[in-house]
């Protein structure tokens, strides 16, 4: 004999079916006894297609395991609202579906409002794509890959306002610049990403390098306690140029790089200090030959 509770749902079916939501009832044993008009609209599947089945049978198998347990607590007596997960519809497509539901002890039964909120969960999805890519044109340098300068200066002072200290490199590329005009900006283009990877390959894991323009790149290394540390990391990056690069097949490009260091505990923790002084080492580096380290203030 059914439920005198769901013959009552089925008399307001006429009116029930009216709603955008889904009406749905489960037993104890999770199986659907009753689901609302709504439910096609919301589950992709007729009411008749659903009832006397596992709410299982029809969810996403990654949520299954959550909604165990939100289904727990219900059972306790604790009413649940905006519980979401998801569902596959007939078609294969993934709905995002939004619950409320309760616990009637005196029936053995759930009862819950179900809505779909795909679209929603889909317009935010590429709100959130939209911000990422905007954040990456606005921190990454296109070509590299690698952060520019306003995600340097953002990173870097955030690490002095930690008082740890710091190390800044200065880079500049040798003879980058008969590449350019010689061969033409597409070839010196392609120089320069494997120029990029080649540094990124010789730092740290939290270390940073970044493209603040041309051939020019910057080094932060975080937790330096000395110049031998610092030289050490600088002597990586020399040791990675030491191959010519190879843009096209039989086409090496052999190019060299200059080094200035600037350490915070000996120059100082101003950004642009420290910056101006690794800048004025690199060039002093630039000056004696390929491949050159100098320290600022290291007069040796």
């Amino acid at each position: 004999m059914p439920h005198p509770k769901l013959v009552q749902f089925k008399a307001l079916g006429q009116y029930l079916d009216l709603l955008l939501d889904a009406i749905c009832v489960v037993n104890s044993n999770g199986e659907f006894i009753y689901v609302s008009g709504g439910g096609e609209r919301v589950f992709g599947y007729k009411p008749e297609e659903m009832i006397g089945h596992s709410m299982f049978k029809f969810m996403h198998p990654e949520d299954h395991d959550k909604t165990r347990a939100v289904v727990a607590e219900i059972m306790q007596g604790i009413a649940k609202i905006n519980v979401e997960n998801r569902y596959i519809r007939k078609n294969g497509d993934v709905a995002h579906i939004l619950w409320s539901a309760r616990y009637s002890k005196e029936d053995d039964f759930r009862i819950a409002v179900a809505r779909d909120v795909t679209e929603q969960r889909q317009a935010e999805s590429e709100r959130l794509q939209l911000l990422q890519r905007l954040e990456q044109q606005a921190l990454y340098d296109p070509l590299t890959e690698l952060p520019n300068r306003a995600y340097f200066y953002q990173r870097a002072l955030q690490v002095l306002q930690r008082r740890s200290e710091v190390a800044l490199l200065y880079l500049d590329l040798n003879k980058f610049k008969e590449i350019n005009d010689s061969f033409g900006h597409a070839i010196g283009d392609r120089v320069l990403k494997v120029a990029a990877q080649r540094i990124t390959e010789s730092l740290r894991t939290n270390d940073m390098v970044a493209r603040i323009g041309g051939d020019e790149f910057v080094v932060l290394l975080e937790r330096i306690q000395s110049v031998t540390d610092a030289k050490h990391i600088a002597e990586k990056i020399v040791h990675a140029f030491q191959n010519p690069i190879e843009v096209n097949a039989g086409q090496p490009f052999t190019v060299g790089i200059s080094i200035g260091i600037a350490l915070s505990k000996d120059c100082g923790r101003e950004l642009e200090q420290l910056l101006l002084k690794a800048d004025n080492a690199m060039y002093q580096a630039k000056l004696m030959t390929d491949n050159r380290i100098k320290v600022a203030a290291d007069d040796k």
